[in-house]
């Protein structure tokens, strides 16, 4: 086992493999999508009789992936096309929900960050 360490001494690890991890890490969001759940569908996203009836994605979206599928179109399929829409369609969605919260000159965030000194 090439990774095995009896030493409890945290492995060195190189500058590939670590700029390997990098891009995975950045790219994590866009292979797994949205994982937050769902908000609760407005009257008139339903239609009648209560099913649910699928948004139309907005036109910046539309654009955003013909933008994708011209680069590479190649490899994804119309399902593909569709799924990438719709995340970036539900992304851009949730921009204009932040984008609605009031803040004030006086809010802060939920933590304050402290440097550490010493002991007083």
């Amino acid at each position: 086992m090439p990774n095995f360490n009896s030493t409890g001494v945290p492995p060195h690890i190189s500058r590939r493999a670590f700029a390997e991890r990098l891009a995975l890490a950045a790219a994590a969001p866009l292979l797994l999508g949205n994982l937050t759940p769902a908000p609760p569908l407005r009257e008139a996203e339903r239609g009648l009789g209560g099913e649910v009836q699928a948004a139309e994605p907005s036109t910046l979206a539309k654009t955003l992936a013909e933008a994708i599928r011209l680069r590479y179109g190649d490899r994804l399929s119309a399902d593909d096309l569709a799924t990438i829409t719709r995340g970036i369609d539900g992304r851009l969605r949730a921009v204009d929900r932040l984008y609605q919260v009031a803040l004030t000159n006086g809010d802060e965030p939920d933590f304050v960050f402290r440097a550490y000194r010493g002991e007083a």
